[in-house]
């Protein structure tokens, strides 16, 4: 008889796993609407990202449902960790996270994680603001 113990996933493996995630898939589409569509590159990033982050959002908010109703579901850690959902709006899914946020009504009544996300938001627009001579369409 074989047993098999399943560990759990240490909380910074598990960020590092769902944010690669959401940025490999949210690149291969990149690659390939750039390459189907001869659409700038950036346009295509700015465009999957933020489509794989409202995803990523969606998924977590049936989840949060889903794993409420049992103990033992949230024992074995079935949500997207928060960290990971900030770090997807920080590689470029702002927009999606936000859309993931208003209208699916999701991570909205948590104040530290809108604290953080808006903080994201800000940074990206002080950022374009300071490279916007620098950026491909300038």
């Amino acid at each position: 008889m074989i047993i098999i113990v399943r560990r759990p996933m240490p909380p910074l493996v598990r960020i590092i796993s769902y944010l690669l995630s959401g940025v490999l898939l949210a690149l291969t589409a990149a690659l390939i609407l750039e390459g189907a569509l001869s659409i700038p590159l950036y346009l295509t990033w700015l465009i999957s990202i933020n489509v794989f982050t409202m995803i990523f959002y969606w998924i977590d908010k049936i989840n949060a449902a889903w794993v409420g109703e049992s103990e033992a579901r949230a024992a074995r850690k079935m949500r997207i960790p928060e960290p990971a959902l900030l770090l997807l709006a920080l590689v470029g899914g702002s927009l999606g996270a936000f859309l993931g946020m208003y209208f699916l009504r999701h991570k909205t009544s948590k104040a530290s994680f809108k604290m953080w996300f808006w903080l994201i938001v800000v940074a990206q627009i002080v950022a374009l603001y300071l490279l916007w001579d620098r950026l491909p369409w300038a």
